[in-house]
């Protein structure tokens, strides 16, 4: 989030477009959510997004490379990550960039800026399809989940640029969150997906150095409706890659009235071709390590044990121990709370189903909580 954010300034229309879904907001409250989040089914198949195109009051995408510097092509060469991050609402009268590279070997740097008016160019109701030409940094998307997608883009901020194309590891390497429903809390209202699984191919510059990907990682992720980070006092957006897949973590607590925690999030993945849904409650992120912080007045963690569903004798399929390579922190004002974010580069490895795995990937971490 930028540091010095701009508050939304509402447009009539917002209100009129889009009253039922504040009444919602509104209503929310320890029952509803717990309701929702607790009942969602189980999936045994992955459910394929409905429609890619832009609607909404507020439309939010987020994208990944995880690359190695040297160009090498096994995802446990992953050494740098780059995400670009955006909001967009005419209606709220707001639009942010956030973007970020943390990287083993290139110097970690990130940066967000808010607009006061919608930024996004040229989008469509039927694909993926999203342009921005801001001053610090233009990026172009456009693609299908079937056919994949091109994405270039030009930070002038952190000096990096690319042009990629992202092609589905797995036709199943995809987490619609709550079955497609609209999920509704104190600090969204919001449908919401992630790709998390894509082989990227191009070519991406990092301050003058240029670097070939022929089998580079990549997530995509789209989301419609409302959003805030109001109210949260957890956030761990977790993807490792693999040689034969990916596994994809979304955990998120909410800290509500009189200090109660409601535990929330979703999670899957491909590995061997094969599909596996998490559930809130068939997975657990356990902190492990901490250090100190230059960047945040918070310890921040470094280490933790990642399990996923049980076995017939209550053993989990999925074992893994994280530890962090590499890592950048930043705080944020956003409505007057501050948050404490850090993203890393990490190294995973463990078991799948008493498989042994060993891959790498990248973690987002936020929360308004401080470590001592």
């Amino acid at each position: 989030m930028p540091e010095d954010e701009i508050l939304p300034n509402p447009k009539i229309s917002f209100y009129l477009k889009n009253i039922l879904m504040l009444i919602k907001l509104k209503r929310s409250n320890k029952k509803r959510i717990e309701k929702f989040v607790y009942n969602a089914p189980l999936l045994k198949e992955p459910l394929i997004p409905k429609s890619e195109g832009n609607f909404g009051p507020m439309e939010e995408g987020m994208i990944y490379v995880m690359f190695n510097s040297e160009g090498e092509t096994l995802p446990q060469a992953i050494d740098s990550v780059f995400r670009f991050f955006w909001v967009d609402s005419p209606d709220l009268r707001i639009s942010i960039i956030d973007s970020f590279l943390v990287s083993e070997k290139f110097k970690s740097e990130r940066w967000g800026k808010s607009y006061p008016r919608g930024m996004l160019k040229n989008q469509t109701k039927e694909r993926y399809h999203q342009e921005v030409f801001e001053e610090e940094a233009e990026m172009f998307i456009d693609g299908t989940w079937e056919e994949g997608y091109i994405f270039n883009f030009l930070d002038k901020k952190i000096g990096i640029s690319a042009k990629l194309k992202y092609e589905p590891l797995n036709p199943k390497s995809v987490l619609v969150y709550y079955n497609g429903k609209l999920a509704v809390t104190p600090s969204l209202a919001q449908k919401f997906y992630d790709m998390f699984a894509f082989k990227v191919k191009g070519e991406i510059e990092v301050r003058g150095e240029v670097i070939k990907l022929e089998d580079a990682r990549g997530i995509i992720e789209h989301g419609v409706g409302i959003l805030s980070t109001l109210n949260i006092y957890d956030w761990r957006w977790l993807n490792l890659q693999f040689p034969n897949g990916a596994i994809h973590i979304f955990y998120h607590s909410l800290d509500l009235e009189e200090e109660v925690i409601i535990e929330g999030g979703e999670g899957a993945l491909v590995l061997d071709g094969k599909w596996f849904h998490f559930q809130r409650g068939d997975f657990q992120v356990e902190e492990v390590e901490y250090s100190e912080d230059e960047n945040i007045p918070s310890k921040v963690a470094t280490e933790w044990r990642v399990t996923g569903g049980k076995d017939v004798i209550g053993k989990p399929l999925l074992d893994l121990k994280v530890t962090t390579t590499a890592k950048i922190s930043w705080s944020g004002v956003h409505e007057k709370e501050n948050l404490k974010i850090t993203n890393y580069v990490l190294e995973a490895e463990g078991t799948w189903r008493s498989k042994k795995i060993k891959g790498k990937g990248t973690m987002e971490n936020l929360m308004h909580r401080t470590i001592e």
